[in-house]
């Protein structure tokens, strides 16, 4: 599947309430590509794994008019989101006959239910959780050869830039072990 069909099935698989955030609709593209082995160019970045490719691709398609966004701002004294500015995605009025045309590509039900395996994971709605389920990720994948210890992992997400405590690490093994990204070893203290 082509960049703008992955964006418009990441948003469109949120429903009416649209998608929260740039943070959010990245982390679950960098999952969905991880998931799918397929490269849109995620590299680090502030808030973990970061694509431009998909963010040129996410403007397009916005200013094409198959996606709607609203911006919200917010104050110092009111931003709980980490961000001076929220996005929220929603696909417009005209997408159907665009859908329809996406929903006949091979592997379209593939990509589909890689991204319900996401979504159906409780961190899937919290652009923070997911964000470190990325960088772990992200460090295991391209730094570890199955055996980094958490202390590890956490020495190497410095090294990035990214703040990840041990507690943060583990709060998201989880997610990770659902989608079958990592195993760990609690008996040799290497827990990927």
């Amino acid at each position: 599947m082509h960049i703008i069909d992955i964006l418009l099935l990441v948003v469109k698989s949120e429903g009416e309430n649209g998608l929260r955030g740039r943070t959010l609709l990245q982390k679950k593209v960098y999952f969905l590509s991880v998931l799918m082995k397929f490269d849109l160019g995620f590299s680090p970045h502030y808030y973990g794994p970061y694509s431009s490719y998909v963010a040129s691709h996410l403007d397009s398609l916005v200013n094409c008019g198959l996606l709607k966004e609203v911006t919200e701002s917010f104050s110092d004294e009111e931003n709980v989101f980490g961000e001076r500015r929220r996005h929220t995605y929603s696909v417009s009025d005209n997408i159907e006959p665009v859908w329809q045309d996406i929903k006949g590509k091979p592997r379209f039900d593939e990509w589909q239910d890689a991204l319900k395996q996401i979504n159906e994971q409780p961190i899937s709605k919290h652009f923070n959780k997911l964000s470190i389920a990325a960088k772990v990720y992200y460090i295991v994948s391209w730094e570890g050869n199955g055996t980094l210890t958490l202390t590890q992992v956490q020495q190497i997400a410095e090294e990035y830039g990214w703040n990840v405590k041990a507690e943060d690490i583990e709060s998201v093994l989880s997610f990770l072990k659902e989608l079958k990204l990592v195993t760990t070893d609690e008996s040799n203290d290497i827990p990927f």
